[in-house]
Parts: C-alpha cells; structure tokens; sequence
C-alpha cells in the first residue's frame, strides 16, 4: 500500500507512472489479472506470476522480459527494495539503456540486522550484484538520516543519497471510528489503559523488550493491558507467548495477528499508549500512523523519525532498555495532560512533515533534477 500511495501521489501531480510488480504477498498468491495494464485506485498496475520463492527472493520470468521491453521507454525508474532478481533486472536495463534510476533500500542496509538471517547469501549477492547496482544508480533514497548512516557504514556506495521522508495517505485518518469498537471485540480489556504495538511481530522490533517493560508495569498497576497487534513468524510469535506466560502476564496482553486497515484503525483509536522499542527502524510509519490518530507515542532511540520526535517535542524517545521502556510508559499514564500534549503535536508533525502529498512533492522535485528538468 505504502507503494501505491506513492504512485498516486506522483500521478496527482501530472506524472504518468506505471507500478511493476509479482502476485506474491508474502505468504499468499494474489488474485489478479496478469499481464494486463489495471487500473488499481487511478494507478496503472502491472502483476506478473510469480514463478518461485527462494529465501524471500521471488523469482518471476515474466516480469524480467516485461521489464527488458518496457525501462528504455522511462524517464527514471524507481526500485524498491534489495536481494531481489526483478531489482537486479530492472537496474541491468536502466544501465543498458541509460535510464537514469534510484534505489530505495527500505532499511534492509544494517549491518547488525542483515548478520541475523543469510548472511553468507546475502554477502554473495552483495558482491555479485548489489554493489554495482548501487554504485551505479543515479541515487540511494533514504527515509531518515539514521538509515543514511547505517546504509554507509554496512558498504562503501558511491552514489549520492536523497533524505526523503517517508509519507502516509492521510484520508482515512480524517473520520476515525468511535472510540471502544475495538475493544468491545474483547472484553477482557474492558476499563483497561491500553498500551499498543502495531505492526510486524519480528524480533527486530524490540517487542521482547517491550513484553519486558510491560512486566514491570503491570506489577504496579492493575489498570494496564498490552495488545501486540499485527502477524509475524509463528516461531517468533510464539516465542513472545512463551515470555509473557513466563513472566505471569499471558492473560493481561493479547496478540492479535494481521489487522485489516479498519481493524488498525480501530485499535489505534483505542489505545492509550503506541510504543516502538526497535532494535532498528529506518523510519517508523507506524509511528506516524498513530500520531495521525493524536496517540501518545513512545519509541526507541534506533527508529528513524526519532529526532524529528524530539526536535517537535511529539513523543518520548529512550534507549532500548526496559527499565527506561517502563519509567516511559509509567510517566504518561499518570499524566494525562503530557498524554494530550504528545498527542497534539504529533498530529502536527505528520500534517506538516509526514503526509503523502509531502513525500511526493519531495520526490518530483529531487527526480526532475536527476532527469535533467529544470
């Protein structure tokens, strides 16, 4: 979805753009057509099959010729993401047919992060096709300056760097449900102050250290409820289960799965509370997801958006520990003045800084330049 706001974005400015991409969403095979020019919310969209997956690579034959065929009629290409084949082709082409493009590596460029799954593999493509499809492009895109740093210190790129923050479509933001939908789904939060993690449930997430922070929270406090919501690894899910069962507060938190985008809202109505403790986030779109609902947010010092928290004074940031999670956490609920406040100047740096419109606007500007308009 991120992808396709973009889109729409661009096209609201006079761009035509046209989105390449696989049927493959994670683990499910989308039902659309293939081959065919489709217009998904006044986008052109072209879905290709997607042959194989191999390690979260996702190899699709077809999309390749596609591309072959159609980059030379670009003025720039936009690449999403690394280790991917249908990346790899779509820079081969634009050298071939000097197309000028820029990558946007979404984060993945961290050293500590990327030495936690395949690495070996993930070195060997580095050094067989990464590499050059980096130094070669007309530019590296970044969300924040953290992502900026990480990406430079995980390999020496020569390109020159866009800092580009991210944005959030924000439409549906503007007529909230009512607050308590979500909770009437489950009783067991009834009179509860909600503390909140939306979004993957992976271990670079830091939601050990949260169920960690949480503990020690709920030992003081009987009116505290954790909602761990959005899908993960069942490995890792479970091994979150296990950990709030081993620190005696399985029946105080609930883990949702995957929400859909009334869900999400709906939960983000009703929390109190929104914490990120990564590990490492390039940027934070859940983050600004619920600063657009005026939510009180507490995040780790490694999330990308986190200076531009502290400079608005929208937010508490500390460092991933626990104990410091938990004094963050204690603090606003005992104040619920601080709690409007964050709230409220949340709100105003995602309408000033984070919006969609904002993010395309950036990018029009910064891609006429690399295309040569003035």
């Amino acid at each position: 979805m991120g992808v396709l706001g973009l889109c729409k974005g661009l096209s609201k400015r006079g761009h035509q753009v046209s989105l390449y991409t696989t049927n493959a969403n994670e683990n499910e095979i989308l039902n659309v057509p293939l081959y065919v020019s489709t217009l998904v919310e006044g986008v052109e969209v072209f879905y290709y099959p997607a042959h194989k997956v191999i390690f979260g690579n996702v190899l699709s034959y077809s999309m390749v010729r596609a591309l072959k065929h159609q980059v030379k009629n670009a003025d720039l290409v936009l690449i999403h993401s690394m280790y991917q084949l249908t990346s790899t082709a779509a820079a081969y082409y634009c050298r071939k047919f000097q197309v000028p493009y820029v990558v946007r590596p979404h984060g993945i460029m961290d050293t500590k992060l990327a030495r936690r799954r395949r690495w070996l593999l993930k070195w060997a493509y580095i050094q067989l096709f990464e590499k050059k499809n980096l130094n070669c492009a007309a530019a590296i895109q970044y969300s924040s300056p953290m992502e900026d740093k990480l990406a430079r210190n995980f390999m020496s790129i020569k390109s020159p760097n866009l800092l580009i923050p991210e944005g959030v479509n924000l439409e549906p933001f503007e007529k909230l449900p009512n607050r308590g939908s979500f909770c009437d789904k489950y009783p067991e939060m009834a009179g509860k102050s909600l503390i909140l993690h939306l979004g993957r449930i992976h271990e670079k997430k830091g939601i050990d250290l949260l169920v960690e922070a949480f503990s020690l929270v709920a030992a003081r406090r009987d009116d505290v409820y954790l909602v761990l919501a959005g899908g993960g690894d069942n490995d890792y899910v479970k091994r979150i289960a296990k950990m709030l069962r081993d620190l005696g507060i399985f029946d105080r938190a609930t883990i949702t799965g995957q929400l859909n985008e009334d869900e999400k809202l709906a939960v983000l109505r009703d929390a109190d509370i929104f914490v990120l403790a990564s590990y490492g986030e390039n940027f934070g779109i859940s983050v600004v997801e619920a600063m657009a609902c005026c939510l009180p947010v507490l995040i780790s010092d490694k999330v990308g958006i986190c200076n531009e928290i502290v400079e608005a004074g929208a937010g508490i940031v500390v460092t991933c520990e626990s104990e410091k999670i938990a004094e963050g956490i204690e603090n606003l609920l005992v104040d619920s003045g601080l709690r409007i406040a964050l709230g409220q100047r949340g709100k105003t740096l995602v309408y000033e800084k984070f919006s969609m419109d904002r993010m395309a606007e950036s990018m029009e500007s910064a891609y006429q330049a690399l295309c040569g308009v003035p």
